[in-house]
């Protein structure tokens, strides 16, 4: 009886729950492998969309990575989610406490980011 109060009580959770999905594109028309705590997406073409863990948004790192290119980690920042101020006034402290929870509180800071490969240097044996 406690539990489906809850959930109704916590709007962030229902709207913006589950994994955040953020958009990478870069200036390499190659294959990548992006890998991110939530999944490993191996010879995608740039721009890509991909899930990350919501629950480590803050300082999370996305790494990429090619055959001809090196690129520098994309490193998240976190923000409070707008939802959450709503959340509060209409559900009270146990809708929030379920936010809380699943970190609905939060979201990437930044849903778009540009990636710039450097070229790989050839080593000759």
């Amino acid at each position: 009886m406690v539990l489906p109060a809850m959930m109704l009580t916590s709007c962030a959770t229902i709207l913006t729950g589950g994994s955040p999905t953020i958009a990478i594109d870069g200036d390499v028309k190659e294959p990548v492998t992006i890998i991110t705590e939530k999944q490993t997406y191996a010879n995608v073409q740039l721009p890509c969309s991909v899930q990350v863990n919501r629950h480590h948004l803050e300082g999370q790192r996305i790494k990429i990575q090619s055959e001809n290119f090196d690129f520098k980690d994309i490193v998240l920042e976190k923000t409070i989610n707008g939802v959450t101020f709503a959340n509060i006034i209409l559900g009270g402290l146990i809708g929030w406490g379920v936010d809380m929870i699943t970190n609905c509180v939060s979201n990437p800071q930044s849903k778009n980011y540009f990636v710039e490969g450097k070229k790989k240097e050839k080593q000759e044996n």
